[in-house]
């Protein structure tokens, strides 16, 4: 159960993936199931320029209500805005008047299998109350509902092909179903089925000149129209081929590229579901002019597989070490693509005035959302250019190849298995290697023992997407990863602090959903160059020991709720740490006396942490402070009487119980008022 993906040196990865049994990819974070009183809160963001949606909602009600269909399928190809017309569909007056918070929006195709889809309706629908294993869930789940009768709304969004739809149906009085697909699913489970029809010209030309022009008109001045229209209507009504061309355009007046892009759309066919192709070679438009390092970095997310969210500092290892970007780069990279709309950015307790994490000083709870249609794209890209200069170094040879002992010259290469034992690995060597992508769902792995042979090897990234914690085994091989600058480990068990001591080169470690056998952890790199460590949701973690980190510059600790002790040491720091993170760190009561030693400190987060009382005496030593987070710290009533000596200070954001302190502290301070409330909402997706 192995597929694999090999970039080249120019950073792409290949042009296919190839498969040996079933390709086990899964959602990110099922091991959360929605809660009731949050599952309506899940719903899609509807975009600031939908177009045509009204008509839709009017014909899926009818469906829903006045002929009474139960199960209702929708149907239409990738990027025609199903979602979004599910999506508004949850939120029409209506509907949400009619179900109230009985609302549950689940993206089948993140989730691993169907019971664990059916386990979070059973929760939205029926509460916490047990299911027993002897029982069938599904059998269960509707015989609860046909008693308690209550009025539900459940949307299936982006059921696969390879979805067994009649696990996921139910039937019972006031419970309504909808199912989102691309028409390549069976439907006869379904009562009815609304066909999703492409824009007409009217809705095309209204949302492409939204996303080009900013209005929903062609401007009087300066633009052909009728050039513009040719344009639009060589997108041939597809909602995500116009929004990603009219980026592609945005603000591009000169006819030349107009011209270019009408040629290039008048060179495809008829969209429709039997012509993917065609709807990929009018979106190819928006790669071709990147230019090289932003190509280079958008094909990298082809690493990753077809689930909805990709850590940010995962592809920020990547670009930096295997690119050579800086983090200012690479991050102008990213914002650049979301720009073009070839990506969208989900920022995960989101700050205000906050831009991928520039004040916090951390992009760790900043993840990338990318339409699997766009994901198709960066393959089909790299299938058609073989000769481009980013992608004719690609390679990917059959498993079969490698075992009989090839060395294989990529420099990025991504792995995606179920469980694996240690005998289930081929024989490959990757000797150029300097980036892994290791991505398994299983409740077993060993680490692949070419690792030993990786002698240039900079970035490591090992995620799991089981829905538990699963252990790592074969850990000997880091013995043999001296050059290793970044680490991200998640959902895994590890007793990572035994191998500390080969990490020599090491400079980032990302640490989310992990757990060791110890309560306490030990950050005691032999490393004299680790500059930065994440750790995020490492529920376990109850006190935290520093040592010999003299190059430490960032310390963002997450979502760690047992955590109630920083080191005393703190202040041994002094001469390299400019970024704290303690957010959300719920046990966490004071921070050490030590903190004012850090006189580079320049960013301190310690949003959300509820159980902190008050700030050291001695906090106006924090002479470079630039940003303050302190909001949703409900306990901390006042401000050391020291704060006016803050002289660097220019952002805070707190509670609107400190605001007036604040506002009264000498100085040019912005002061932003922090509402949010924390929760795990986050990992339901989006």
């Amino acid at each position: 159960m192995l597929s694999l993906a090999i970039g080249s040196f120019a950073g792409a990865v290949a042009t296919n993936i190839l498969s040996c049994g079933e390709d086990l990819v899964s959602e990110w974070w099922s091991w959360i199931q929605p809660s009731s009183s949050c599952a309506s809160l899940h719903i899609p963001k509807l975009p600031k320029n939908g177009v045509g949606l009204d008509s839709h909602v009017r014909e899926l009600k009818k469906l829903l209500f006045e002929m009474g269909y139960n199960k209702v399928g929708v149907s239409a190809m990738g990027g025609s805005g199903k979602t979004t017309l599910v999506a508004a569909l949850c939120r029409d007056a209506e509907v949400k008047e009619h179900f109230g918070d009985k609302i549950f929006f689940q993206t089948v195709s993140e989730f691993p299998d169907n019971k664990t889809i059916i386990k979070s309706i059973w929760k939205m629908a029926i509460g916490d109350q047990a299911v027993s294993d002897s029982q069938n869930i599904q059998e269960a789940l509707q015989e609860r509902l046909r008693h308690k009768q209550e009025k539900i709304l459940v949307i299936l969004d982006d059921v696969g092909p390879d979805v067994n739809l009649e696990e996921l149906l139910f039937e019972a009085e006031g419970c309504k179903i909808v199912v989102t697909a691309r028409g390549t699913i069976n439907f006869n489970y379904l009562d009815s089925t609304y066909n999703l029809p492409l824009l007409g010209e009217e809705d095309a030309l209204s949302l492409f000149c939204y996303c080009a022009f900013g209005q929903k008109s062609i401007p009087d001045e300066g633009y052909d129209k009728q050039l513009v229209k040719e344009v639009v209507k060589g997108c041939g009504g597809l909602p995500l081929a116009l929004v990603v061309i009219g980026r592609y355009l945005h603000k591009q007046s000169e006819n030349v590229y107009w011209e270019h892009a009408k040629m290039h759309l008048s060179q495809g066919g008829r969209i429709n579901n039997a012509y993917e192709d065609e709807v990929l070679n009018r979106l190819a438009l928006s790669i071709e002019n990147l230019d090289n390092d932003t190509k280079e970095c958008f094909l990298d997310l082809i690493l990753f597989p077809e689930v909805k969210k990709i850590p940010v500092d995962a592809l920020f290892d990547i670009w930096i070490h295997k690119h050579n970007l800086s983090l200012i780069e690479a991050r102008k990279i990213l914002l650049d693509l979301e720009d073009r709309r070839l990506l969208s950015l989900v920022q995960l307790n989101h700050n205000p005035g906050d831009r991928l994490g520039i004040n916090s000083g951390s992009a760790s709870e900043i993840y990338v959302v990318q339409h699997d249609v766009l994901l198709s794209l960066a393959i089909y890209w790299a299938n058609k250019n073989q000769n481009d200069k980013i992608c004719k170094r690609l390679r990917l040879y059959p498993l079969e190849k490698h075992s009989r002992g090839n060395k294989e010259v990529a420099e990025i290469i991504a792995i995606r298995t179920g469980s694996m034992k240690e005998s289930q690995w081929p024989k490959v060597e990757f000797p150029k290697a300097r980036a892994l992508v290791l991505i398994f769902d299983g409740n077993e792995y060993f680490l692949p023992p070419f690792l030993e042979k990786m002698p240039e090897l900079e970035v490591l990234i090992i995620i799991n997407q089981n829905s538990c914690r699963t252990k790592l085994d074969g850990m000997s091989t880091f013995s043999s990863l001296v050059q290793l600058k970044s680490l991200r480990l998640e959902k895994l068990i590890a007793p990572l602090q035994d191998y500390f001591q080969y990490l020599k080169n090491l400079r980032k470690l990302s640490l989310s959903l992990w757990t060791t056998a110890k309560r306490r952890f030990d950050i005691e790199v032999c490393s004299k160059l680790l500059e930065e460590v994440n750790i995020s949701y490492c529920e376990d973690i109850k006190e935290l020991r520093i040592c010999n980190l003299t190059s430490l510059k960032t310390l963002s600790i997450t979502n760690c709720h047992q955590l109630h002790k920083i080191p005393k040491n703190l202040g041994n720091l002094a001469g390299s740490l400019q970024v704290l993170r303690l957010v959300a760190c719920l046990a966490l009561k004071e921070l050490p006396a030590s903190i004012y030693e850090l006189g580079k400190l320049e960013v301190l987060d310690i949003s959300k942490c509820q159980c902190l009382h008050a700030l050291p005496a001695d906090f106006d030593k924090l002479q470079r402070l630039k940003t303050l987070n302190m909001g949703d710290c409900k306990n901390i009533k006042k401000l050391p009487r020291m704060a006016n000596g803050l002289k660097s200070l220019s952002l805070v954001v707190c509670d609107e119980q400190l605001k007036e302190q604040w506002s009264g502290v000498p100085g040019s301070i912005e002061v932003i008022i922090e509402k949010q409330t924390f929760d795990l909402d986050w990992l339901l997706d989006e």
